[in-house]
């Protein structure tokens, strides 16, 4: 099962249900829930929370943290336009739900997701 089948999703950002068009957040916040929660998903961000906030400051699609420590979380190793797969990192989330095929890209976005709305709450609770 793919990431987009497990939490109804086709064509990219259509709710397989109503048709609707979904947003990033709330399609990565879907997989977030379906991988078991944000606290589950949390122990794979590469990062320091600390630094999360901090780059988040300047850009809130964390492109401005090197993409490596991404990739590999992902389950990726990338060099060039040469993606290679590893398992580890978030494997171990789609393996125990079911997920048996899905991408780098889609493994970073919901790293990156993870890693946004763990840092809204964090500031929240402050």
């Amino acid at each position: 099962m793919t990431i987009q089948e497990a939490i109804g999703v086709k064509c990219c950002d259509i709710d397989a249900k109503t048709g609707e068009r979904l947003s990033h957040s709330d399609i990565y916040g879907r997989a977030i829930e379906f991988l078991g929660g944000l606290d589950e998903v949390a122990r794979f961000i590469p990062f320091p929370m600390e630094t999360i906030r901090k780059r988040l400051k300047n850009d809130p699609n964390l492109n401005n943290t090197a993409m490596g420590p991404w990739d590999v979380a992902s389950g990726f190793v990338c060099k060039g336009g040469d993606c290679r797969f590893i398992g580890g990192g978030i494997w171990e989330l789609y393996r125990k739900h079911g997920i048996n095929a899905a991408s780098n890209s889609e493994g970073v976005c919901i790293l990156k997701e993870a890693a946004r709305r763990l840092a809204e709450r964090e500031e929240v609770s402050a």
